[in-house]
């Protein structure tokens, strides 16, 4: 049996957001070795990483990670297989999750989704329903997650509602995550991340580059505005994935007509770092990653987040643990993903579309993520959380208004928080889920969680 394959045998070509179990694979094999190809920015691409792992004889990974290695290995066949697949799920809890992190596919209070999907060599779509019960943004019915897809030569054009996560981070990330929802866009990615054969470009060692645009159509000050971006992963050495990103919000509809408009621009940089064996274990592979992002405003970085990661091995289960940290709190005071221009700032749908605790916030997190057994999954998460540490009446709150402030809160916030999810694979069929998320206080007061405490279910039938 393989676990939790619920959100990656669909026919993609590519590996999603929301499997923490998949990606903490991904990343052991990425330590020890056996993946070469960067993989820091999702949705990751299947190609790149079956290659890798057919081109390692299983006689030369060690016994540890023979079962992570078969597992990648078979649900990548899976995922690339012709067979059309056909997905429903159901989910309902007291409250909307406020939070999206990493390996979460939940909003609202209660979802029902359809989805088929299918592909061949040369195309690849997806058609996914969701009906949502009482929404905050009041988007009952909506498409998110649907796709048409197309390989041309060695790279994939993709028009539809994919969600995105730029980062080596787990918890939250910079640019962009999975915490609002994501708007039509079209996109173009690399598909195999091969070296360059070019000469002087060979040191940039395995390589991979993606761009999209998409229009922002929820309400706004600025209406229908577009939000563009650009990334370039490199791994110049095994041990070390560079990557440098670049996103913008720029056009749109004024009531008022403004002649040479500007956009609003945010530059990043993200490392992953093996790091040597002789600085930890050579049975603890742990990497760590760094990632700041600069929005042209004069002082320091708008926003830094760091961590390190590590896998290891605990009653015959493998295990991840990581630590991070997220700062938001910009030395200009509030200005963290806002526009004097684009009023609503760095946004979608209510929601911040770069960090998952949006701006003038800081956040340390501990994760622990592992099998109980083969067919059992748990992740378990501790938090410090701070929001609006600064004086609210100051900064760019003082001329933006209302609408740009924190999308959580907007008052000071400083609660402890805990979250624990637990999946369980039935069958081949049948999977479940059961998530339970408390603070120590109220973190939200903007409508999504009145209580401090959520409570959800989930269960997913593949057809």
């Amino acid at each position: 049996m393989i676990l939790f394959s619920a959100t990656c045998i669909t026919a993609e070509p590519w590996i999603n957001t929301s499997d923490l179990s998949l990606r903490s694979d991904i990343e052991t094999l990425s330590d020890i070795g056996v993946i070469k190809a960067p993989i820091s920015t999702y949705p990751l691409m299947w190609s790149g990483i079956i290659k890798d792992i057919e081109a390692t004889d299983i006689g030369d990974v060690k016994a540890e990670y023979k079962k992570v290695y078969w597992r990648v290995k078979k649900l990548g066949k899976l995922a690339l297989s012709n067979k059309p697949k056909r997905l429903l799920r159901a989910s309902v809890g007291n409250a909307e999750q406020v939070f999206r992190s990493f390996g979460d596919s939940t909003r609202g209070k209660a979802e029902l989704t359809a989805s088929a999907t299918s592909m061949n060599k040369s195309f690849a779509w997806n058609l996914q329903v969701n009906r949502v019960y009482d929404p905050l943004d009041g988007q009952k019915l909506h498409y998110d997650g649907s796709y048409v897809a197309a390989v041309l030569d060695n790279w994939i054009v993709t028009l539809g509602t994919v969600e995105k996560w730029w980062g080596a981070s787990w918890d939250s990330a910079n640019l962009l995550s999975n915490n609002a929802r994501v708007p039509l866009t079209l996109s173009l990615d690399r598909n195999y991340s091969d070296a360059s054969e070019l000469p002087g470009l060979s040191w940039l060692g395995y390589w991979r580059v993606g761009a999209f645009t998409g229009q922002l159509d929820d309400p706004r000050t600025i209406k229908k505005p577009y939000l563009s971006g650009a990334t370039f992963s490199f791994k110049p050495l095994e041990a070390i994935e560079a990557s440098f990103r670049i996103t913008a919000i720029s056009g749109g509809i004024s009531k008022s007509f403004i002649a040479n408009i500007e956009s609003k621009r945010l530059a990043g940089f993200d490392l992953r770092w093996k790091l040597p064996a002789q600085l930890i274990s050579e049975n603890l592979p742990t990497n760590f990653y760094w990632s700041v992002t600069d929005e042209g405003q004069q002082g320091n970085f708008s926003t830094q987040l760091f961590g390190l990661s590590s896998r290891f091995k605990l009653f015959e289960q493998d295990w991840r643990v990581f630590i991070e940290s997220t700062d938001t709190a910009s030395d200009q005071l509030n200005t963290t993903y806002e526009d004097g221009l684009y009023l609503t700032g760095y946004r979608y749908e209510q929601r911040a579309i770069g960090s998952t605790y949006d701006n003038d916030a800081k956040v340390v997190s501990l994760g622990l993520m592992g099998n109980l057994t083969r067919t059992q999954f748990l992740s378990v998460k501790l938090q410090n959380i701070k929001i609006n540490q600064k004086d609210l009446s100051i900064g760019s709150n003082a001329f933006v208004g209302l609408d740009s402030l924190n999308t959580i809160n907007n008052e000071e916030v400083n609660a402890n928080r805990i979250t624990a999810k637990w999946q369980y694979q039935a069958d081949k069929s049948n999977f479940f889920t059961a998530e339970l998320d408390y603070s120590d206080e109220a973190i939200n007061n903007t409508g999504r969680q009145s209580e401090n405490y959520r409570i959800s279910f989930a269960w997913t039938y593949l057809l």
